[in-house]
Order: structure tokens, then sequence, then C-alpha cells
């Protein structure tokens, strides 16, 4: 009966590649890199409806999408949303791709292990078999179990992420039909504050995160380089200073918006949220100009 058991292993050895490419980790992956595309592709609209104000101003006074193609503006604005919604497409069909095959994956799996049942009820408990016919069930269930995690990873989409990209066509007829004005509140609204989004600020604040961690890096190296050789700093006090002026540059313009934009920060329900990490982004970004500043003092003090 020991026939039966290498054939078993060897449908299973068949079946381990596919297993290996059905992870939630990949699942994860993919789910991520959607979401990411998602706010590409929104902000790829606000840019779309930026260009449509701008047309508005050129002079086009038309509803129809071909009298705006002719608009440059209008034309690179839509031209970048579409791109931006077809990456979204793409990512999605993948996740669905995934999802299928991965299904598709268990489907083999589950057949192998009902003919694994079947050979153990049938098989006497004196079975020199039986046992490492067991352990390969048992492995195989939670093999299988883990592919079905992985099947699921669709099902995980919000409606937006699935159905942001099919409504494309839909969504720019009804920009197109909206009264011209309120093209140019957005305008107005979406130059400076598409900051304020939520997945704007994070980004951000994790650049401006990275940035005071890198030029506090770069302060203790210019100390520790001074110690042997005063000439050896120069190189990590320049770096400092390269981080801090991309540093100032993203204070700047959160400073900015909170002084162009002080109602919609005052009607957004972040507000609390909102001011506190802009007035983090000036402390943060106040006190790395002392700290250059500082470590510049060091330097030459030792120098003396």
């Amino acid at each position: 009966m020991a026939k039966e058991l290498e054939k078993f292993k060897a449908e299973a050895k068949k079946l381990a590649a596919g297993t290996r490419k059905f992870t939630t980790a990949e699942g994860d992956k993919l789910k991520k890199r959607i979401g990411i595309s998602l706010g590409n592709a929104w902000e790829g609209e606000d840019f779309f409806r930026e260009s449509l104000a701008k047309a508005r101003e050129n002079g086009v006074k038309s509803e129809k999408l071909a009298d705006f193609q002719k608009d440059k503006s209008f034309k690179d604005g839509l031209t970048t949303w579409n791109k931006a919604v077809d990456i979204l497409q793409g990512d999605v069909d993948e996740m669905k791709a995934f999802c299928a095959d991965a299904t598709a994956h268990m489907a083999k799996q589950q057949n192998l292990l009902k003919d694994i049942e079947k050979d153990l009820k049938k098989r006497s408990k004196s079975s020199a078999s039986k046992k490492d016919i067991e352990t390969l069930q048992g492995e195989l269930e939670k093999e299988i179990a883990a592919v079905r995690k992985a099947s699921e990873y669709e099902g995980k989409l919000n409606a937006a992420q699935k159905l942001y990209a099919a409504n494309f066509q839909k969504k720019v007829n009804a920009i197109l039909k909206e009264k011209p004005d309120s093209h140019d509140k957005k305008k107005d609204a979406t130059e400076l504050p598409q900051i304020l989004v939520d997945r704007n600020l994070k980004k951000f604040t994790n650049q401006a995160g990275a940035l005071v961690k890198a030029i506090n890096a770069h302060c203790s190296a210019a100390i520790d380089a001074a110690g042997e050789d005063l000439k050896a700093a120069a190189p990590e006090l320049k770096a400092a200073a390269a981080k801090y002026k991309d540093l100032k540059k993203i204070n700047d313009q959160y400073q900015q918006v909170k002084k162009k934009f002080p109602g919609a920060i005052e009607d957004s329900k972040d507000k609390k949220k909102l001011l506190e990490t802009i007035k983090k982004l000036d402390n943060a970004t106040d006190a790395m100009e002392r700290k250059i500043r500082g470590t510049t003092v060091t330097i030459k003090k030792a120098a003396v």
C-alpha cells in the first residue's frame, strides 16, 4: 500500500508550487496597491476638475466632450485621470485573477484531499503507510485553509475600489454637466487643500518624519567626523542642510494652506487632527533649523 502514499506525495508536490503563490501576504500586497491606485485616481479626478475650470477660463462654453478636447489643459487633465483609472482597473483585474486562480487551485487540493480521505476510510489500522498518509492529510488541510484565505481577498475590496474605474465615463459625463461656477469653486478648493486629504497628510508627515530622522543622523555624524578632522564634517552638514530644505518645503506648503484656506480646515471633521499635525510639522521644522545651527556652532567652537 506504500504505492498510494507515493502517489499522494507526488500529487501534493505538483500542487506545492501553486500553493506558495496564493498567500495572504500576496493578497495584502495587491490590496494595498489597489488602495494607492484609487488614491491616485481620486487625485486625477481633482486635477481633471481643475483642468475643466481652466478650459472654461480659456473660453470653452460647451458641455460636449469633443469641444473640450480641443483645449490643451482639459485634454491633459482627462489624459492624466484616465491613465490613473486604467492603472486602478489593471490592479483590480489582477486581484480578481489572483482570487480566481486561488479558487481553482484550491479545487485541485480538495480533490486530492477527497482521494486521501477515501483511502484512509478503507485502510486498516495496521497499515504501515496509514500514519504517513494522515500526516499528509493534515498538511494538505492546512494548505487549503491558507489558500482559501487568499482566495477571499477580492471580497475585502470596498465599492469604490471595485467600481470606480468601471464608472469612469459616467463620472466624466456627470462632471461636464455640472454648472460652470461649481468648477471654479472646485478649482480653488483642489489646488492646495489636496494636501489636507488624509492619504496626502499621511504621505507628507511620513516624509517629514524621515527627513527629521535623517537631519539628526547627519548632525550626529558631523560632530563625530569633526572630532578627527573638522573638514570631514562639511559633507554631513551639507547633507543635513539639503534635507532641511526639503522639510521646510513641506512645512511651507502646510503653513500656506492653513493661512489660505482656514474655512476648509474649520469645516473638516478632522479639524483637530489637521491643526495638531500642521503645528507639529512647524515645530519639527524649527527644531531642525536649531539643530543644524547648533551643530555648526559646536563644530566651529571646536576649531578654535
